[in-house]
């Protein structure tokens, strides 16, 4: 909270879910603060549908949040205290603060040598029905996002 109200500009490295919310929670609390927002997909919150992808990009701009498609940030080596920042694309951004919100991905590789090694999609997610039950298992439940549901 610090960090955030003692910048004037900020940058948000990715444009999914925990992106998305920072961005405009910041833009609701902090409304003279410049945001941008770097994203390396062609929408934000690309794991649900269009129009709803739509709508979020349009309250963000609504409040002054530049949003970067199609662009990365590499993060590997920096730190910190970094304030100025160049996209894969050649846009340079210069910020007092900066956050990564770039999400990992599925933590399911425990599981491809157990008994649900055959319950996993090419995603590395368990398939589940409406009911939240593993496929092909009586008794095993899953939650969460490492199951198949939408």
């Amino acid at each position: 909270y610090e960090k955030i109200r003692a910048s004037s500009s900020i940058l948000i490295v990715g444009g999914g879910p925990t992106g998305v919310e920072l961005a405009a929670e910041i833009a609701v609390d902090f409304p003279e603060k410049h945001i941008t927002i770097v994203h390396k997909g062609y929408r934000l919150l690309e794991f649900i549908g269009p129009k709803a992808s739509e709508k979020a990009l349009a309250w963000l701009t609504s409040r002054k949040v530049q949003v970067l498609f199609n662009q990365e940030i590499r993060l590997e080596q920096l730190d910190d205290a970094q304030t100025e920042f160049v996209t894969s694309e050649g846009v340079k951004v210069r910020v007092d603060c900066w956050f990564n919100c770039i999400g990992k991905g599925l933590g399911s590789s425990w599981l491809t040598d157990g008994i649900l090694q055959d319950c996993l999609n090419e995603r590395g997610q368990l398939m589940v029905d409406e009911h939240l039950r593993v496929a092909g298992k009586k008794n095993i439940f899953a939650i969460g996002d490492i199951t198949d549901i939408r």
